[in-house]
């Protein structure tokens, strides 16, 4: 009756089966069949576990009993069955790995997508994905050497270069992810992402004036690009050129007035540069439009801060409110985190400073200039001995502190795509 696609028919002949026989497992498995076939992905769970071993003699009913789980929401249980498939079947392989990489499971992906390419009939995709597979697991190695057997295949894609270039940086071969980048750049000109990425690794590597030029060649075959402008007025402001910043960075504005990126990174250039009131006047006016994003009120708070405020003043709650539902968007964000307890400390409460600076250093060990503010806050306490601990480290860390907090602010923008 299935095959003559008389579904109901079959329905209705399977359901009386199980009267007779509850725990026949061919009428389960055909059932769940039958329920994935409709979209009714959880009646078809509850009837593929009660096949049995039928399920996992059969490939395409596990995938499609695996799919049934994931649209339920059991992804656990749709990972564990996709484990546990051994099929020979390219297009079977192929799906699976999809659906692996859908749930976060990509070394098996990327076991799937190789199984695949020995007949799968779109042999760029199956390469494609089983490189991404690897980046994603962290086997760079094994995704360098993917890609170039694509390559070696006759494919020149952009998009396949792109991907290796994050696989021989993620394997610490910095140069040929340049000249990977730069082949994107080349097959694909138009497309802003190679350049973009290209900042990026140029800045994440301290070679800023690289990052300018590539902007530069960015921009004359992208004109238009309003992230590439935003990259680099992040860049300029990164080297000190606040005033060219903040005029890229207008132009970021006008291009797209909706997004807050840039508006985030022009109240940055404007703090460095001490025009305190034009960089709040500008938060406040992006805090009315966007009252829920964590970055503009974690700006907002710290320019607020660094104007100066007295205790008990108006601008002293507003920065604490800012910054406390800065945190509540973004609990893992260690600036705000870090604005709010030297703020707590300036208004004089010590236990809630030093509740949010000992997060901020524990959500960033790498930025230890919250150290500062909790040593004397600590002190005040009379913890005196964890406070001269901190003190000591905040010294040696003193004189990159500046600089790293422009080059976290950056990184931030330039990572945003």
């Amino acid at each position: 009756e299935l095959r003559l696609n008389r579904v109901q028919d079959a329905k209705d002949h399977f359901q009386e089966a199980l009267k007779l026989s509850p725990d026949d497992p061919l009428a389960h498995l055909s059932l769940g069949e039958i329920h994935f076939a409709n979209r009714q992905f959880k009646a078809a769970v509850g009837h593929y576990l009660r096949s049995k071993d039928l399920l996992l003699k059969n490939p395409p009913a596990l995938l499609n009993f695996a799919r049934s789980c994931f649209e339920s929401g059991e992804g656990a249980r749709a990972s564990e069955s996709l484990e546990r498939l051994e099929s020979t079947d390219p297009q079977t392989n192929f799906e699976a790995g999809l659906m692996l990489a859908q749930l976060g499971r990509y070394e098996a992906s990327a076991r799937q997508f190789e199984r695949a390419r020995k007949g799968y009939p779109d042999p760029y995709q199956a390469g494609f994905n089983l490189t991404l597979a690897h980046v994603k697991a962290r086997h760079y190695s094994s995704a360098v050497q993917s890609a170039q057997e694509v390559i070696s295949q006759g494919y020149r894609n952009a998009e396949l270069y792109n991907l290796l270039a994050e696989a021989y940086e993620g394997s610490g071969n910095t140069l040929e992810a340049y000249n990977a980048l730069r082949t994107a750049a080349q097959i694909n000109p138009a497309d802003e992402k190679n350049y973009l990425d290209l900042v990026v690794l140029s800045v994440d590597h301290k070679n800023y004036d690289l990052a300018l030029e590539i902007a530069g060649i960015g921009l004359e075959h992208v004109p238009a690009s309003q992230r590439l402008i935003l990259q680099r007025g992040a860049v300029r402001a990164f080297k000190g050129q606040y005033a060219e910043a903040v005029e890229d960075l207008q132009q970021a504005i006008r291009l797209n007035p909706n997004e807050n990126l840039p508006y985030f990174a022009m109240s940055m250039a404007l703090m460095q540069m001490d025009q305190m009131q034009k960089a709040i006047e500008i938060l406040r006016q992006r805090v009315a439009a966007s009252p829920d994003d964590y970055l503009i009120l974690f700006a907002l708070g710290e320019a607020l801060n660094r104007a100066g405020f007295s205790p008990g003043s108006a601008e002293a709650q507003d920065a604490v409110n800012a910054l406390e539902k800065s945190v509540r968007l973004n609990p893992r964000f260690a600036g705000s985190r870090a604005a709010l307890g030297k703020i707590l400390f300036k208004v004089g409460d010590l236990d809630a400073a030093i509740r949010e600076l000992d997060k901020a250093l524990d959500l960033d060990p790498s930025d230890f200039a919250p150290a500062y503010t909790l040593a004397l806050a600590l002190r005040r306490k009379g913890e005196t001995a964890r406070a001269e601990q901190l003190l000591a480290g905040y010294e040696k860390h003193k004189a990159e502190e500046r600089d790293q907090f422009r080059n976290q602010t950056l990184v931030r923008i330039l990572r945003a795509k």
